[in-house]
């Protein structure tokens, strides 16, 4: 089966997840303090009748990003991001003053015949010099260019929104601000239905950065510890975990650790094959841990996808590689579920739909990225809700940056 057979042309992206190590992890910091009479999203947004006065009011939040003026930049992020930018500079005419990684591996390489350096040497450029932070994870790194006297500091994500035709945006920016504009009721919505004040604090922020993208305003809600939610996330010792983007098996080790090795069976989703197979190979002598070499979607079929590393990797019926998927449902058919996590990368709600019975039946624990499409943070829970009135919805934020925002849905009875 193909794309066009699968109820429809949604695109989505593959479930390949490749996460940093825990101890890159970044937590809220004391030079990230934000001014007590900071605007809240709310009551910002109502002084904003349409989208180009939001556009407009994150030009003035970032004065020195403005693309009809900007002719010099530093780049820190070496990696694609980094690279999407720098390839971008020249043909608009912006100079690349420096780019900086921390990573030792890209330390010493050389990115379009500019030098990779470590982020301290920085200290030797003018501290009026526009600094982007080329990466997802921006808290970090705004605190140490912050500490090196940089006065102007934005993330990538900043020039995307501003002027999306010439800086084309990843597909977590696409559309970031019509979202917010265009949904505000389905957030008001999301903000009633979170099941504790932390939720609300967390999507306060998540929106707040996505109007301002000052990494500042997510610095006091991340909590490191990914796909846990604290008190109320809890484990039997006969959980039966199904891991939708599994990786080569870094959040399944995690649950382990979680359940101290106590559980019953857990489906592990990889549809890369390189990945998969190291995925197969660590848990080889485990037999409770069975590695399914396929995405999770909303159909069987083969699908195809364009492999575009700036832009996420987006399924179409002209893309060059081929990937199996499949439904939590087929794959469970009455079996019991008791916890599901997905992290794959913009397929989450075909997902879902493909495990509509499962969760209505066994109403299991849900951990669901809710971030790779600007929508994804209204969408999902609604959805979820559509699923089952009985799951209280909590939302947590476990990295500095868009990514790692994950909803909770916990079964209230």
């Amino acid at each position: 089966m193909t794309l066009r057979h699968c109820l429809g042309p949604v695109p989505c992206a593959r479930t390949t997840v490749r996460r940093q190590a825990k101890e890159e992890r970044l937590t809220a910091s004391r030079d990230c303090a934000l001014p007590p009479d900071a605007p809240s999203w709310w009551v910002t947004l109502e002084g904003m009748p349409t989208v180009e006065a939001r556009r407009s009011h994150l030009l003035r939040h970032h004065p020195a990003f403005d693309p009809a003026s900007l002719r010099e930049l530093i780049i820190l992020g070496a990696a694609v991001e980094g690279q999407r930018l720098a390839a971008l500079c020249g043909p608009l005419g912006i100079r690349i003053a420096a780019i900086s990684d921390d990573d030792p591996a890209k330390i010493g390489t050389s990115l379009l015949d500019h030098p990779v350096v470590a982020t301290h040497e920085l200290a030797k450029f003018d501290r009026a010099t526009p600094v982007v932070i080329a990466s997802h994870r921006v808290v970090g790194a705004a605190e140490r260019l912050s500490r090196l006297g940089f006065s102007a500091v934005a993330p990538f994500a900043v020039l995307q929104a501003l002027d999306p035709k010439r800086f084309p945006p990843h597909m977590f920016y696409t559309g970031v601000l019509e979202d917010t504009w265009n949904n505000r009721e389905h957030y008001r919505w999301l903000a009633a239905e979170l099941a504790d004040d932390r939720s609300r604090e967390v999507l306060e922020a998540v929106l707040t950065f996505r109007q301002t993208f000052d990494p500042c305003v997510l610095a006091p809600v991340v909590e490191p510890e990914l796909y846990q939610l604290t008190g109320l996330l809890t484990y039997g010792h006969d959980e039966v975990y199904i891991d939708g983007g599994a990786f080569d098996g870094d959040t399944i080790r995690l649950f382990s650790s979680r359940v101290g090795g106590r559980y019953e069976h857990i489906y592990a989703f990889e549809p890369d094959p390189k990945t998969f197979a190291i995925l197969k190979q660590y848990f080889a002598s485990e037999p409770r841990v069975k590695p399914i070499n396929a995405g999770l979607y909303r159909c069987e079929a083969t699908l195809r996808f364009r492999d575009d590393a700036s832009r996420g990797a987006i399924f179409a019926d002209d893309g060059g590689t081929e990937i199996a998927v499949t439904t939590i449902d087929n794959v469970m058919g009455e079996g019991r579920v008791t916890f599901i996590k997905m992290n794959i990368e913009g397929a989450e709600i075909d997902a879902l739909t493909g495990a509509e019975q499962t969760i209505r039946r066994w109403r299991p624990k849900l951990a669901i990225s809710a971030y790779h499409r600007p929508s994804d943070l209204w969408r999902i829970p609604r959805f979820v809700r559509r699923l089952s009135e009985d799951y209280g919805l909590f939302l947590r934020q476990h990295d500095g940056g868009v990514i790692e925002t994950v909803l909770y849905g916990i079964p209230r009875s």
